[in-house]
């Protein structure tokens, strides 16, 4: 894992003062990083091997408990569609916990303006369903990664 640590190490050193949207990025001693964006949207990175990739998470909060079932549904058809989604899930850290949004990039041959791109993407995901959950589900989900506004939209 150590070479993995080193390239991510290597490319988080270089993101921080070259994306604007960054405030901050810290290593903690796990390691795994967490970055924090200008708007206050905080994802973690963590690293793993075979083959080497970084999972990339943030926490979305959590439901309410009179909405949670609607919003658990749309959530669970979200992750059946990991075609359309790029591989993003999203998932329940433990009962009562928060719902947590994950992806997996691959860390060969991956560059600053890679992983500038997946960031972004990411974030934009994040920022969606954060919004959707702390709504209580009450408009329609997010539209899916990639795809046109209009095009489809998930609603339990």
């Amino acid at each position: 894992m150590t070479m993995t640590v080193e390239k991510i190490q290597q490319l988080l050193q270089e993101l921080g003062p070259s994306t604007p949207d960054i405030d901050a990025v810290a290593q903690t001693e796990d390691p795994s990083w967490a970055i924090q964006f200008s708007d206050e949207t905080v994802i973690l990175i963590e690293p793993t091997d075979e083959p080497g990739r970084m999972v990339i998470s943030a926490d979305l909060g959590h439901s309410t408990d009179s909405m949670q079932l609607p919003i658990y549904e749309t959530l669970l058809c979200y992750n059946l569609l990991w075609r359309q989604t790029g591989g993003v899930k999203i998932g329940l850290a433990g009962p009562k916990g928060s719902l947590i949004v994950s992806t997996e990039v691959c860390v060969e041959g991956l560059t600053l303006n890679d992983l500038q791109q997946e960031l972004m993407n990411f974030v934009t995901i994040v920022r969606a369903w954060s919004r959707y959950v702390a709504d209580g589900g009450k408009e329609l989900a997010p539209p899916l990664p990639g795809m046109e506004t209009n095009q489809l939209h998930l609603h339990a």
